[in-house]
């Protein structure tokens, strides 16, 4: 296996059988079953994942960012930090929303590629930013501020850090892709 950013062996953590999952760990994962990789490594820690699951699935699915920009901010997240399971199902999930093919590759050239809108690149270049420095420039945020509010900010800001925080857990046990994942571009 080669994905993520070291050459890895296999993963770390084996994910639990549906039938090895404790009550509160299949309790939590109730609207996420069958559940992905992810989900079966830390369901060994069933605290913790009934206390993430929650807050992961409002990032996902009750952000109140564009569901096209949410994906693509996620996307140059996995690509950055190198996580083919996070690249691989955010591809998918991009491809069944509609977003064109050419956009998705275009996530890997990053926000000086040319076809992205002004807030479109505004909220990749904030992406490498908090990843890079923990921070956004006063430029960026002003680009990104022209279009949201409050409420809009703070989820997109949210948003990249549950999915640098997803591409760790990734990275670090070392998950195998979820069957029938994209494969991820070569850099």
């Amino acid at each position: 296996m080669t994905e993520g950013p070291f050459p890895n062996g296999p993963q770390r953590i084996a994910g639990l059988a549906d039938d090895a999952m404790s009550a509160e760990a299949r309790a939590a994962l109730e609207s996420w079953w069958p559940p992905f990789n992810i989900h079966r490594v830390l369901a060994h820690n069933p605290a913790t994942l009934s206390s993430w699951i929650p807050f992961g699935s409002h990032i996902l699915r009750g952000n109140l960012m564009d569901v096209r920009l949410r994906e693509l901010v996620v996307l140059r997240v996995g690509w950055n930090a190198r996580s083919s399971y996070e690249w691989g199902q955010h591809a998918g999930l991009s491809r069944r929303l509609g977003i064109p093919e050419a956009d998705i590759l275009r996530v890997t050239l990053g926000p000086d590629a040319e076809g992205w809108t002004a807030l479109e690149r505004a909220l990749l270049s904030g992406v490498d930013q908090m990843m890079a420095r923990q921070a956004i420039d006063d430029a960026t945020y002003a680009q990104i501020a022209a279009h949201y509010g409050p409420a809009e900010l703070i989820d997109y800001v949210m948003l990249v850090a549950e999915f640098i925080l997803v591409a760790l857990v990734l990275n670090v046990f070392q998950v195998a892709r979820d069957p029938g994942l994209p494969e991820m571009p070569a850099p």
